[in-house]
C-alpha cells in the first residue's frame, strides 16, 4: 500500500499578480506537502490558474489582448513569485492545458449520457467577479454578498447539471464523513443544501467565447466552475491516479460552497471517490482594513521577500494568522516578529551554537544524551507523525508546527541553564549541536531557507527527512563548517 498525500490549492484567477491571500493558501499547502514528504509519504501538490470565464475575457479585452496572450504573462508572474516563496508544487495546471480540456469534455460527456445534464433557460443575478449567479435572497441590498457590487439580472439559454438530484446524498455525506465539511461553515452549508437547486453549467458562445466547448453542443462553452473543479482530476491523471482521492483541499471561505456541493455531486455522477477533506480559511485584512487598490494597502508577497526573505512571510502567515478564521497582516507585528522571533530566537540560537562549538569542540565524539532534550525532540516528531497519519491538518498547523518552533526555545533554555560559554562542557555542547542538527529537519516544512542553511553548515545539501532521523544523540557526524551562521539579517529601514 502506498502511503500517499494529495493536496490541492484552488486554481487562482489570473486577473492580477498574487497577493497575500493567495500566498497564504499556497504556503500552507506547501508546508503540509513538505512535511508529508519528510515523513516518507508519496506526495502530489497541485496548484495552478483558472483561465476561463467572462471576467478574464473582459480584463484581457481592456488590455487590448487576447485572453490566452494576457494570461500567459500572468502565469509567469505566479510561477516566479511561488519560486521566490520556496513553493514546491508538483504541477502548475492551467485550464487551457490540452489534457485538462480533454478531461473536461470526457467528464461532460459522461454526465450528459447519465442524464444529469439538460437544456433550459436560466434567470438570475450574475456576479462577474464571482463567476456565479445568485438568487434575490442571497443579495445584500441588491449587491453581491462577497464583492458588494450591484448585480444585473440575466436570462440565458443554458445547460443545467441536476445538482438537486444529489441533495440527499450530499446530506448523507456530511453526516457520515463529518471531516468533509469545515466546522465553521457546516450548519450554513447544510441549510442551503436542503434547498438545493440545479445549476447552470454553460454559456452560449454568443455571450462568451473564452471557454471549453460542450462536446454535445458546440454553440455553448462550459461554465467556469464546472471546468475549474475538474483540474483536480486532470492535474494528476498523466502522473498517477493512485493519488486519488485528494486528502486535503485548501481554499478561501468564499469558494467553500462550490467545493462542498457541486464538486462532490459531480464526482458522484461519474462514480469517483470523494475528497477526504475540504478546508477553508478566512480572509486577510491589512492593519485591520480590507485590502484594496484605492487604499493602496495590498501586500505584495515579493515586496516582503525583497526585504525580509521568504521565511519571514511564511512564519507570519503560519503563526500570526489563526488558521481557519479571518486574520490580519500587521506591519507593526510583522517587524516585531522578525526582530524578536526570527532573529532573536531562531537566528541568534543557531549562531550561538555554531560559534560555541567551534571554540569548545575539536571533533564530534560519542556523548551522554540529555534525556530532557531527547524526550522533547521525540515528542515533536511523534506529534507531527500522528497528526499526519490521521490527516489532521488543523492539528499540524496550530499544534505540530508550533511544537517544532518551540524546540528552539527548549534548546535555548538548555544552553542558558548549562551556561556552556562558561563551563566549556563538551557533553552539553554536543547535545546542543545535536539539537541544532535535528532542528533543521523540524524546520524544513516551515522555514525552508533557515533549515537549508543549517543543513549546509553541517555539510549537507538539504535537511535529513524527519522519518530518516535516528534517535536523538546519533545524528550529528561533523562540526559545522562555518565560523558563524547568520540565518536572518537585521533590516534597517525608515518607519
Amino acid at each position: 500500500m502506498m502511503f500517499k498525500f494529495y493536496i490541492t490549492t484552488p486554481i487562482y484567477y489570473p486577473n492580477a499578480k498574487p497577493h497575500i491571500g493567495s500566498a497564504y493558501t499556497t504556503l500552507v499547502a506547501d508546508s503540509l506537502a513538505r512535511l508529508y514528504r519528510s515523513l516518507g509519504y508519496k506526495v502530489f501538490f497541485l496548484t495552478g490558474i483558472d483561465e476561463h470565464g467572462e471576467k478574464i475575457y473582459k480584463i484581457a479585452k481592456k488590455h487590448g489582448q487576447k485572453p490566452k496572450e494576457y494570461v500567459d504573462k500572468i502565469v509567469e508572474i505566479y510561477k516566479h513569485i511561488w519560486k521566490r516563496m520556496d513553493i514546491t508544487y508538483d504541477r502548475f495546471i492551467r485550464t487551457s492545458d490540452k489534457d485538462h480540456e480533454k478531461k473536461v469534455k470526457e467528464i461532460l460527456e459522461l454526465v450528459y449520457k447519465k442524464g444529469d445534464i439538460y437544456k433550459s433557460k436560466y434567470e438570475g443575478y450574475y456576479c462577474v467577479d464571482c463567476e456565479s449567479y445568485y438568487t434575490e435572497k442571497d443579495l445584500i441590498d441588491g449587491k453581491c454578498p462577497y464583492h458588494l457590487k450591484k448585480l444585473e439580472k440575466r436570462t440565458v439559454d443554458s445547460y443545467f447539471f441536476k445538482l438537486s438530484k444529489y441533495k440527499q446524498k450530499l446530506l448523507e455525506l456530511y453526516e457520515i464523513n463529518r471531516e468533509f465539511l469545515p466546522p465553521n461553515y457546516r450548519e450554513n452549508i447544510i441549510q442551503r443544501v436542503k434547498e438545493l437547486k440545479d445549476i447552470s453549467i454553460s454559456r452560449p458562445k454568443s455571450q462568451l467565447q473564452w471557454g471549453i466547448e460542450l462536446p454535445f453542443d458546440k454553440s455553448h462553452v462550459t461554465y467556469v466552475w464546472f471546468d475549474a473543479l475538474i483540474n483536480y482530476i486532470s492535474g494528476i491523471q498523466q502522473t498517477n491516479m493512485d493519488f486519488w482521492p485528494p486528502d486535503v483541499q485548501l481554499m478561501g471561505k468564499d469558494i467553500i460552497w462550490f467545493h462542498t456541493t457541486l464538486w462532490p455531486a459531480m464526482l458522484m455522477s461519474i462514480g469517483l471517490d470523494l475528497p477526504k477533506r475540504e478546508i477553508a480559511h478566512g480572509f486577510l485584512t491589512v492593519d485591520n482594513k480590507k485590502m484594496s487598490k484605492s487604499l493602496g494597502n495590498i501586500v505584495d508577497p515579493e515586496t516582503v521577500i525583497d526585504t525580509w526573505g521568504s521565511d519571514a512571510l511564511r512564519y507570519y502567515l503560519l503563526f500570526k494568522v489563526p488558521f481557519g478564521n479571518d486574520g490580519d497582516f500587521s506591519w507593526k507585528i510583522f517587524k516585531e516578529m522578525y526582530a524578536k522571533e526570527l532573529i532573536g530566537n531562531i537566528g541568534n540560537l543557531a549562531n550561538r551554537i555554531v560559534v560555541l562549538s567551534n571554540k569548545i569542540l575539536k571533533n564530534v565524539e560519542p556523548f551522554n544524551v540529555d534525556d530532557t532534550l531527547a524526550i522533547k525532540f521525540e515528542f515533536v516528531k511523534t506529534t507531527l507523525r500522528n497528526f499526519a497519519k490521521i490527516n489532521n491538518t488543523e492539528g499540524i498547523i496550530t499544534n505540530g508546527f508550533w511544537k517544532a518552533i518551540s524546540f528552539f526555545t527548549d534548546l535555548n533554555t538548555y544552553l542558558n541553564e548549562n551556561e556552556i560559554w562558561k563551563t566549556k562542557d563538551k557533553n552539553a555542547m554536543l547535545n546542543a549541536l545535536e539539537g541544532l542538527f535535528v532542528s533543521s529537519s523540524l524546520l524544513g516544512p516551515i522555514l525552508p531557507s533557515a533549515a537549508n542553511n543549517i543543513a549546509h553548515a553541517f555539510g549537507l545539501k538539504k535537511p535529513v527527512d524527519i522519518n530518516m532521523l535516528k534517535p536523538f544523540g546519533q545524528n550529528v557526524k561533523q562540526l559545522p563548517n562555518v565560523k558563524r551562521l547568520i540565518l536572518y539579517k537585521k533590516v534597517e529601514e525608515n518607519g
